[in-house]
């Protein structure tokens, strides 16, 4: 991805209650970096699956596991409150399509959680989106939307009741109340530890956590009922630029690798997927023989050569 390229989420959407897999907190990752104030509340934003598996080390991926992760998406129920008190219940998106002959997934954000990625004031946390998606555990992902919020405070040592904290990462069912891991030995080894692992080193935070015990009355071991976190921030921006789309320029799109270099260094990765969705179109309807040099000619580049079409 271009440098500089993060996600704006409101704290209500970080702190909200609701389970979602790897596949599914991606494409909303990818969405959500789109995402401008000025956009019209019925606009589609462009998905490539090709650039989440670079970004996620793979190979290209199968559209199979995308198409069934968007149908989740249009299911999955969020349930947080707003700052004026009130409840809401609602989905991440209204609609996704699969744009025959390309790679490309077009989302429509439900119109209800479009604001809080849009209003920005200071309630909103900054997740780095390569770092975000290569995180391989949806609780990491969830564990690192949490620790954005206070990476650029002062204090950087926070607590999370420990209900709330398993309630958030979907642990705790909100139908039934069961505890996935009602031992805390085994919620810190597949929960925290796990998140630890991922995130301290390969992103731009790093964090150390405790355990906070309360009262028990006669002998026995005490409960915990919070976990204290400790952030550290550094930022790291050789992560935000990925080979992936370089690759595609030069491989897919015939351009040479001076040219795609300045296409990178002139233009951010929303454009880029944006033009090159346009040019698969028109690859894909005919109307386009020379792919390089029409690729060239859309960005603005000096080619040499005869024109294509257009």
């Amino acid at each position: 991805m271009s440098k500089g390229v993060e996600i704006w989420q409101d704290n209500v959407l970080t702190v909200a209650r609701y389970e979602m897999t790897e596949a599914e907190k991606n494409i909303l990752y990818m969405v959500v970096a789109q995402v401008k104030p000025t956009d019209p509340a019925d606009k589609y934003y462009q998905v490539s699956v090709n650039e989440m598996a670079t970004i996620m080390g793979s190979d290209r991926l199968k559209a199979e596991p995308y198409r069934q992760a968007t149908k989740k998406l249009m299911t999955r129920v969020f349930e947080t409150t707003l700052p004026n008190g009130d409840f809401l219940q609602a989905t991440f998106i209204a609609s996704a399509q699969f744009k025959k002959g390309t790679d490309i997934i077009e989302i429509e954000l439900s119109r209800k959680v479009r604001p809080f990625y849009v209003d920005l004031n200071q309630r909103f946390t900054k997740i780095q989106l390569v770092a975000a998606i290569s995180l391989n555990s949806a609780y990491a992902k969830r564990v690192y939307e949490l620790l954005c919020m206070y990476k650029n405070m002062k204090d950087k040592k926070f607590r999370r009741d420990l209900i709330e904290l398993k309630t958030m990462l979907s642990v705790i069912d909100p139908k039934t109340g069961k505890d996935s891991y009602s031992n805390w030995t085994r919620f810190q080894k597949n929960i925290l530890d796990v998140a630890s692992k991922e995130i301290n080193g390969h992103t731009d935070l790093s964090f150390t956590y405790k355990p906070i015990y309360g009262d028990r009355p006669g002998r026995g071991r005490k409960p915990v009922v919070e976990v204290e976190f400790e952030v550290f921030y550094q930022a790291k921006h050789e992560l935000i630029l990925t080979p992936s789309l370089h690759e595609r320029l030069v491989k897919q799109f015939r351009l040479r690798v001076d040219q795609a270099d300045q296409v990178l260094a002139l233009h951010s990765v929303e454009t880029i997927n944006r033009q090159l969705y346009d040019i698969q179109t028109k690859i894909a309807g005919g109307s386009v023989k020379n792919i390089g040099s029409y690729t060239a000619k859309v960005f603005g580049l000096e080619t040499k050569g005869k024109k294509d079409g257009n």
